[in-house]
């Protein structure tokens, strides 16, 4: 399993539900096969968290599961890598795709379908006293 994602094998993507789709040449078993529920949103990745950073993100899993993602390296990156935190802050977490080789197209349903793609939703970690907005899955 890796421990870290380099930033040239993360891909990000903004909307109302933000994606990070990873490419690792290892299999993280530690995150659930990607499938959706019933209303086509990503499963939840139960007992993970997400903290996300420009510099870089951490995800945490049951056990001692840990994978950090490697964020910018320069400044030029800064405006692209705000746009992408504030999604998902707005959203309350991320939907996190580990696959194992670049396709051409990542839409959830086409991860799913694949079966190999690993992850899901993944909540924020939220400061003390503050809710998570939820993320219904089902």
């Amino acid at each position: 399993m890796p421990a870290c994602i380099p930033r040239e094998d993360a891909l990000l993507l903004g909307g109302a539900v933000p994606t990070m789709v990873l490419r690792a040449a290892e299999p993280v078993v530690q995150l659930p096969r990607f499938r959706l529920t019933g209303n086509g949103r990503p499963a939840t990745c139960s007992g993970c968290v997400l903290t996300p950073g420009v510099t870089f993100s951490l995800v945490e899993g049951p056990g001692r599961f840990r994978l950090l993602v490697e964020g910018i390296t320069h400044h030029d990156e800064a405006d692209g890598r705000f746009a992408w935190l504030g999604h998902v802050e707005r959203a309350g977490g991320a939907v996190i795709a580990v696959v194992g080789r670049w396709d051409a197209a990542y839409d959830w349903a086409g991860l799913a379908a694949g079966g190999r793609a690993r992850g899901g939703y993944v909540p924020i970690v939220r400061r003390a006293g503050r809710e998570a907005r939820g993320f219904r899955t089902s």
